[in-house]
């Protein structure tokens, strides 16, 4: 028999802010009270930021146009915005960000030891802007709280509530320490619509509350500074992933009472779009396929390290993307196509937990061992 039920979303209005929530319970937009908001920030002193990953000057327009919506909310609920820059200081979008008065981390001048020069990837980029707030800038509050927004989300879906709610929502719940954003995805989500039917293939007590999520992959997520300093990171596609099985697994230790997940709020922000990947990797592009992978890997790899899977007689991980395929004919194809053989690096490293690293220790001394 086939079960629809409706998610019951929480009033901040009905509920005190040292109320316990259950794990990944449900907020929708709107529902925090920007001035409220704007009140605790200001008697709490809690710092805000804003960081945008950025690949390169291709991300520009949109990326324009989200930090221009945010503007009213600067020195109000937003102390500072950032963008984790994947590109060179000779690139438009740092121009683009002197403008508006952002600030530009360039991704590979990380400082980060135990990351190798020639890494990359989107999750590294998150990482090594943490890294830099602390050891750099010296952050060291573990309340701060910082929000991850992708740059590419389309004209129409983007609004100043994608701060006000998840932010307010920390604020607001003493026992809320990460807010992610979710919302449906009317002319995408392809991988994520994927994800939690595989998700679901799993019974087991740290894995079942993860099917309670509406939007798997989303890239928008808030985090005190003591959630992001605890999370371990894997360095492109599967760091979302790598997120939540991580706070599934009880592995982050949020507040030593081994259930992270009752620390995790969702955010459902309506619907969302941006830039569509391409189903099918080549040379040059990762596609959804070599996503998929990585995101799949990521999950199975912590279930391993968990005991949950057994990996033996000779059953490993491949560090390579190979599968048949068909070339088309704009990419050097036949005309109706040719049939073709992908064989690519498909391997993502993984990240520990920026506690581990001595120099932040000894900034942050309150961070569990």
């Amino acid at each position: 028999m086939t079960i629809i039920e409706a998610m019951e979303a929480i009033d901040p209005e009905k509920m005190g802010r040292k109320e316990i929530l259950p794990p990944l319970s449900l907020l929708r937009m709107h529902s925090m009270d920007r001035e409220r908001v704007e009140e605790i920030k200001r008697q709490e002193s809690t710092p805000v930021f804003v960081v945008f990953p950025a690949h390169g000057d291709e991300e520009l327009l949109t990326l324009e146009r989200e930090v221009q919506i945010l503007q009213p909310l600067m020195g109000r609920i937003i102390d500072e915005i950032w963008i984790a820059f994947g590109g060179s200081e000779h690139d438009d979008v740092p121009l683009m960000a002197k403008k508006y008065g952002a600030q530009v981390f360039y991704a590979q001048w990380n400082r980060m030891k135990d990351s190798s020069r020639g890494d990359s990837g989107k999750g590294l980029s998150m990482r090594g802007l943490l890294y830099h707030l602390c050891a750099v800038r010296g952050l060291n509050n573990p309340k701060a709280i910082i929000e991850f927004i992708d740059s590419d989300i389309k004209e129409g879906y983007f609004n100043p509530r994608w701060v006000i709610d998840p932010v307010g929502a920390i604020l607001w719940f003493e026992e809320i320490e990460v807010a992610k954003i979710v919302y449906h995805r009317p002319f995408g989500g392809r991988l994520n619509g994927f994800v939690k039917p595989f998700i679901s293939i799993f019974d087991y007590p740290a894995i079942n509350p993860m099917k309670k999520l509406l939007y798997f992959l989303s890239g928008e997520i808030a985090g005190t500074l003591n959630f992001w300093l605890s999370v371990p990171f894997k360095q492109n596609f599967g760091i979302e992933t790598k997120i939540l099985t991580s706070l599934a697994l009880n592995r982050v230790n949020l507040r030593g009472n081994g259930n992270d997940l009752t620390h995790v709020i969702q955010v459902f922000m309506g619907e969302m779009d941006h830039k569509h990947n391409p189903i099918r990797s080549t040379g040059k592009v990762k596609g959804l396929d070599a996503m998929a992978k990585e995101v799949f890997q990521a999950f199975l790899e912590d279930l391993a390290e968990e005991g949950l899977l057994r990996m033996d007689k000779g059953l490993t991980f491949s560090d390579r993307l190979q599968i048949s395929t068909v070339t088309p004919e704009s990419e050097g194809g036949e005309e109706i196509g040719t049939p073709s053989k992908l064989d690519m690096p498909s391997r993502e490293k993984t990240f520990p937990p920026l506690r581990h690293l001595p120099e932040i220790r000894a900034l942050c001394p309150w961070l569990a061992p």
